[in-house]
């Protein structure tokens, strides 16, 4: 009987959401935007495939947005764009206050679980939008990244003109615990920033002079104004004095410490560098510290260290060639090193990010003619759509897809001419859910002078404990799988108590967000490690729209063994 009663009341309670629903729908329909926001804000001419207006509607009220009915808040349902997003960003509320013409609160509202707003409206693949039920409804869905792409970029540039700071507070209470974060790309500077603001103290070790990681070195010049990401990242950490930063520092193990030309104990670091951003090496020489110092005087460690060591392929003559890999290229480029020679010819193999960015760089520096080459058809390259077109119609680069390079062309004297490729095609489906790739008999040389490796990257942390180390080189947590409903499970702690791991050093290459995403996660696992208390809530207004939450909810069935 009771079940009979709980079920008429859920009935009951769906029929009069959906009748508010209606009703909002039916008041906001018809009224003209309240606020329309040109994006880009200042835009000198615009190209052909410029969209014109990003157009925010005020289509949700606060009540549609924070006022939840008791079924939605004790449940684990969530709005698809937060549910689609690795972080929990809520889309829904910055989308709307940037509605409101309140940027500035639109940016606080994005970055509680997203502190790097502006590299991520700049770069993040956009799960959020693949999730939104407008692209359902209206066949488009909300431009969520382009809103937040200009809400951070519009705040950033102006706080940082006027040398002001975006504001951050410490939400839990000060303790003496110490942490050390090793690696400043996304998921460490997201654990960092957390772990500072749950009232901890952090010291970031990182083996470039810039914050970044991999998006700094590995991105393409002109997608990412590489300073204010640098400003954005150093201000997630210098908010409090509790936070510091330790540049051209190099991670080494044991072993490697008799080897290494220069060695720096955590006494002299305390001794002689007193700020919060500190250069410790030089640029092209960074100074080691050794893993196991680390471990013993602080009271946990994360390694933030990401999957950058490029993959190899194995093509027939490739052992008399110079096969340059795009990853290496991308951060000789971008550090100012420049050494590579790249031909008027080029030809990149792999479609995706770090593809696309190498061979647009040649294009645009070097080269007269570029091919990008790839096993899939194209509209399975795992890139946006806007990318690939951008590559073509801006740049001229030609893809030639669902082919396999198999052979270096090269001449007596070994310079590279082409390289020989067979068409492909898909067969069935594996039961890994991936389509076979079938090679064919019909082969063709593509003509170049210069190869470009971009064929994804492998984890390389030699300096991690070979006993919390995987069989593909990842550091080993506990936890679950990358994504489950819309959360991610893997909370960092490895078989070391005070060693911890997220991003790609667990993962392998992964999209930025599900490395921050995983930062977030390990900072909570990390508090409860040091406190035994669940993580402080960062947002009143946040927990409104997740229910008295659903991720602490999570994370203490989790953390309760």
């Amino acid at each position: 009987m009771g079940g009979l009663i709980n079920s008429l009341e859920f009935l009951a309670d769906s029929l009069r959401r959906l009748i508010e629903g209606l009703k909002i729908t039916y008041k906001y329909f018809l009224k003209e935007p309240i606020y329309t926001v040109n994006y880009p804000l200042t835009i000198k001419s615009a190209f052909s495939r410029w969209r014109g207006k990003v157009r925010v509607r005020d289509f949700n009220t606060k009540e549609t947005i924070y006022k939840r009915t008791e079924y939605l808040i004790n449940s684990y349902n969530l709005p698809p764009c937060v549910r689609g997003c690795p972080a929990n960003v809520d889309a829904r509320g910055y989308v709307m206050l940037a509605g409101e013409n309140n940027f500035l609160k639109s940016l606080k509202e994005e970055t509680i679980n997203n502190p790097t707003a502006f590299c991520f409206g700049n770069l993040c693949t956009a799960p959020c939008e693949t999730s939104c039920s407008r692209g359902v409804q209206d066949h488009k869905p909300i431009s969520i990244r382009l809103i937040k792409k200009a809400i951070s970029e519009y705040n950033i540039k102006n706080y940082y003109q006027s040398k002001e700071t975006l504001k951050y507070t410490i939400i839990g209470p000060l303790t003496d615990k110490r942490i050390a974060v090793i690696g400043a790309g996304p998921a460490g500077i997201a654990v960092a920033h957390r772990l500072l603001r749950f009232g901890h103290k952090v010291d970031l070790f990182e083996k470039y002079h810039f914050c970044g990681g991999y998006l700094n070195s590995g991105v393409a010049f002109f997608r990412l104004d590489k300073d204010l990401m640098n400003k954005e990242y150093e201000n997630l950490i210098t908010f409090t004095e509790n936070g510091r930063i330790f540049y051209n520092i190099m991670i080494i193990s044991s072993e490697q410490k008799e080897k290494y030309n220069k060695v720096i104990s955590l006494e002299e670091i305390d001794n002689n560098f007193k700020s919060q951003i500190n250069y410790v090496g030089t640029n092209l020489d960074p100074v080691g510290l050794v893993f196991d110092e680390l471990e013993e005087k602080y009271d946990a460690v994360v390694i933030a260290a990401g999957a950058t060591k490029p993959r190899k392929l194995n093509l027939k003559n490739s052992e008399k060639v110079n096969l340059i890999q795009a990853e290496w290229f991308l951060e000789d480029w971008n550090t100012g090193v420049r050494s590579y020679k790249i031909g008027k010819e080029v030809v990149v193999i792999g479609g995706g990010g770090t593809g696309i960015d190498a061979a647009r760089t040649c294009k645009k520096v070097f080269s007269d003619k570029v091919t990008i080459v790839d096993i899939l058809a194209r509209e399975d390259i795992p890139v946006s759509e806007e990318e690939k077109v951008e590559a073509e119609e801006d740049d001229g680069i030609e893809f030639i897809c669902q082919v396999m390079p198999f052979e270096v062309v090269v001449d007596e004297k070994n310079n590279i001419k082409g390289l020989k490729v067979a068409k492909c095609a898909y067969g069935p489906v594996l039961p890994n859910g991936r389509r076979k790739i079938i090679r064919t008999n019909e082969e063709f040389v593509i003509p170049c002078d210069t190869i470009i490796l971009a064929v994804s990257r492998d984890i390389d942390i030699p300096f991690a404990p070979k006993d919390i180390v995987g069989p593909r080189g990842e550091i080993v947590v506990d936890g679950y799988d990358v994504m489950v409903n819309g959360f991610v499970y893997r909370f960092g702690q490895t078989s070391r108590p005070k060693v911890f791991a997220c991003g790609e050093a667990c993962y392998g290459p992964q999209p930025a967000i599900v490395a921050l995403a995983s930062g977030n996660r390990t900072a909570e696992k990390v508090n409860f490690f040091l406190t035994g208390q669940n993580p402080p809530i960062i947002s009143e207004e946040y927990l409104k729209i997740l229910g008295p939450l659903n991720v602490n909810k999570i994370y203490k069935k989790a953390v309760s063994f």
